[in-house]
Parts: structure tokens; C-alpha cells; sequence
């Protein structure tokens, strides 16, 4: 087995799997179908085993997307999606320019009663809040999260942010606009907010793409990841989704195209889940539709974001499995990989979870490098640094060789 050639077709499916023409593997001109068309020929490639008459397994569900017109402009300065602000993902659309009412930490003076805000009428105003100076009691949670739902009937809501623009997709719609926005693309005094911004809501059809190498033991091991991600937000700003989860596709289609021509002791499915980023819709279907009995799965380990490892690699359940979680850490040591390995309990973010809960044995393996973009139009192919990618895929292989 050549590494470096290895290494080369993981660059090459990241690289093509965040590509404009894969439209940020979402919903928006069905990027996540135009991935899993891609899948399937590489399936096809690796001659890997079908349950059933295809790789695919479809199901639907609806989603909140923003196809076609994304703009926003804040005292006459035009704003850039993704890089100067987001809009939520269950806002739904709204068009026309409408005053600016800010609350800021001069809101609570000596007196100030909630009940007082509720009387007046902003529905034809947007509400900016700016947090600053706003301290952490339990009160001012309050009535940010009175705003931030939208209590007082606004056109809108605005959110002033210091952070990173973190964008994420919804099922559902709200009925009014919020808007995340730096506070380094507002100049001045806010005052004016002209929009236009159109939602849609729509029935999408996904797919799981799965197959199989069978072993002489019918019983599984099994290596998931999903593929899909944001996708777009207006008709040119996409999410490219490199560490999350390109990577974690690229490794399950590397296991796949390594283990093609093996005779395993127990048989290894490739699970890759559509609608994780919704909800984990695609690996649920999958655990309420198994294709073959779950109880048959002997370890399930899940790949989500695994491009970096500056800062070492996660093993999530590792506390639940700690047996399980030493034999990594022994491989580590004895192969001289050099992966710092962190063990902690069960996360609730990842396709692995749906398993967890049917009492499947899984591993969820996640790399740390806070430099990485996250959910952010900043996590590309170019800035991914596959940090401990090879080593990480000879540890996962070392360690299904020992079941």
C-alpha cells in the first residue's frame, strides 16, 4: 500500500468535494445529490457489495434554504454574505429598507421593566442587538432570548458579533429575519437597513450511499461518515465544508478503495450519511431502516471532521468503551504515531449517536485544530492541513485488524 498515493486521493476527493460545482453539498441546486452521484461511481469503482439493488437508500424530508437573492445593506454600505453577515437559517424572507432600533447595554437604566418594551411597536423595524457590556446573569439571557425569538413582533433581528460567522440549516421557519452581522462591516451609528432576502421551503429527497465488503464471519464493522453539508446561502456564497466533512469522507472512501480486493475476517460496511447537518435525518432513517440487523455490528466507528490534529484527536465514547479506547492508545504507542488521543463520553452531534442509542457499539473520532474553519465559508480545501490524516488511518486500521 503507498501512502503518499494514498494521501493524493484523499487531497483529491476533498478538493473536488468542496468545489463550487458541488455547491456546498446541500440543498440549494441539490449539491448533496450531486455528491452522492459522485459516491456511487466510486463505490462502483471499489466493486463493494449492495444490500438490496443499489448503493443508494432515499427518504425526504423538508428544509428552510435560501436559493436566489441574499442582500443586506446598513447605511447604504452593501454587506457580503458569509463574510460580513449571515442570516439564520429559519428566517424567512423579507424585502425593504426599514429603520434600526439598537439595544445595547445602555438598555438596563434603574427602572427598566421588560413589560415596557412589549408596548411598543417595532413591526416595521429591525431590532439590533449588541451584547457588549451586557454581563451573564440570567436576566439579560432573558431578554436577549425575548428578542432573539422574536417576542416583540419585529420586521426583524439583528446580532452584533465579535465571533466567527457560524452558519448551520433548519427544517423550520420562523416568521421574521434575523441576521448575524460583524461588528467590523457596520461603520457608525446603525440607523438603516435595507433587505432582500428570499427563503424557500422545500420537500428534498437525500440518499445514504452504502456498501459492503463480505467477510467470513457475518458480522459487521462498520465505518461511517457523513457527506453532505451547508450548501449555499444566496445564488454565490457557499460552505465548502473541507474538515466538516469532507475529510471524514475522504477517510471512509480511502478504507473502501484500500480494503477492496481484502478477505476480511468479519465484513466492513461504508455507511455515508446524507442530513446530518439537518439533524442527523440520514442516519436516523438508516438505524429505523437498517439493511442489515443492527445487532450484528460488532464496532461502528464515525468520522466526522478529521483534516487537523494540531491539538490531538478525540475519541468520543472512549469512557463508555474503555477497553476499546486503550487499545487505540497501545497502537498509538507501539506503531510511534505520535496522535495525542483524548478520551471522553458520548457526543450527541454526530450520526454515531442514532447507533449509540439503538446500543451499538460506536467510536466517534474527531481531530482539534481551532485554526480550522468551522460551519464558516473559510473551511476550504486550501486551509485544511491533514495534520495526522495518515497516521490516524493507520491507527483505525491497525485497530480493526485486531477484532
Amino acid at each position: 500500500m503507498s501512502w503518499s498515493q494514498d494521501l493524493k486521493y484523499a487531497h483529491h476527493e476533498v478538493k473536488l468535494l468542496t468545489s463550487s460545482s458541488f455547491h456546498g453539498r446541500g440543498y440549494v441546486k441539490n449539491g448533496d445529490q450531486t455528491a452522492a452521484r459522485h459516491l456511487l461511481t466510486e463505490f462502483t469503482k471499489f466493486n463493494l457489495k449492495i444490500f438490496g439493488e443499489s448503493y443508494a437508500q432515499f427518504y425526504d424530508f423538508q428544509i428552510n434554504v435560501f436559493p436566489s437573492v441574499m442582500r443586506v445593506q446598513i447605511n447604504g454600505k452593501n454587506l457580503v454574505p458569509g463574510k460580513d453577515f449571515l442570516v439564520y437559517p429559519y428566517a424567512t424572507g423579507t424585502k425593504g429598507t426599514f429603520s434600526i432600533e439598537t439595544f445595547d447595554s445602555s438598555l438596563f437604566i434603574p427602572g427598566f421593566r421588560v413589560i415596557d418594551l412589549m408596548k411598543n411597536d417595532y413591526s416595521n423595524k429591525f431590532i439590533l442587538v449588541d451584547t457588549v457590556g451586557w454581563m451573564k446573569d440570567s436576566f439579560r439571557r432573558n431578554v436577549f432570548d425575548m428578542m432573539s425569538m422574536n417576542l416583540l413582533r419585529s420586521k426583524g433581528f439583528i446580532l452584533v458579533t465579535d465571533g466567527k460567522l457560524v452558519h448551520g440549516v433548519s427544517q423550520f421557519t420562523l416568521n421574521f429575519c434575523p441576521i448575524v452581522i460583524k461588528r467590523s462591516s457596520i461603520a457608525g451609528n446603525p440607523s438603516l437597513i435595507k433587505v432582500d432576502i428570499r427563503n424557500k421551503e422545500i420537500d428534498h429527497k437525500a440518499e445514504n450511499i452504502i456498501g459492503y465488503i463480505p467477510g467470513s464471519i457475518d458480522t459487521f464493522l462498520v465505518l461511517t461518515a457523513h457527506y453532505d453539508h451547508l450548501g449555499m446561502m444566496g445564488k454565490s456564497t457557499y460552505f465548502p465544508g473541507a474538515n466538516d466533512n469532507a475529510s471524514g469522507t475522504a477517510m471512509v472512501l480511502n478504507f473502501a478503495k484500500s480494503y477492496a480486493t481484502a478477505h476480511p475476517k468479519y465484513s466492513i460496511a461504508f455507511l455515508l450519511f446524507s442530513g446530518e447537518e439537518a439533524g442527523l435525518l440520514g442516519s436516523r432513517y438508516y438505524t429505523e431502516h437498517p439493511l442489515f440487523s443492527l445487532s450484528k455490528i460488532k464496532m461502528l466507528i464515525n468520522l466526522d471532521m478529521v483534516g487537523s490534529g494540531a491539538e490531538g484527536v478525540t475519541i468520543f465514547n472512549g469512557s463508555t468503551y474503555p477497553k476499546e479506547f486503550q487499545k487505540l492508545d497501545s497502537l498509538d504507542k507501539a506503531m510511534n504515531l505520535n496522535i495525542t488521543l483524548k478520551s471522553k463520553g458520548i457526543s450527541k452531534g454526530s450520526d454515531h449517536y442514532l447507533f449509540h442509542l439503538k446500543k451499538v457499539p460506536v467510536l466517534f473520532i474527531n481531530t482539534n485544530d481551532k485554526r480550522v474553519g468551522y460551519h464558516d465559508i473559510n473551511d476550504t480545501y486550501e486551509s485544511l492541513p491533514f495534520t495526522v490524516y495518515i497516521n490516524l488511518f493507520k491507527l483505525i486500521d491497525a485497530y480493526l485488524k485486531t477484532f
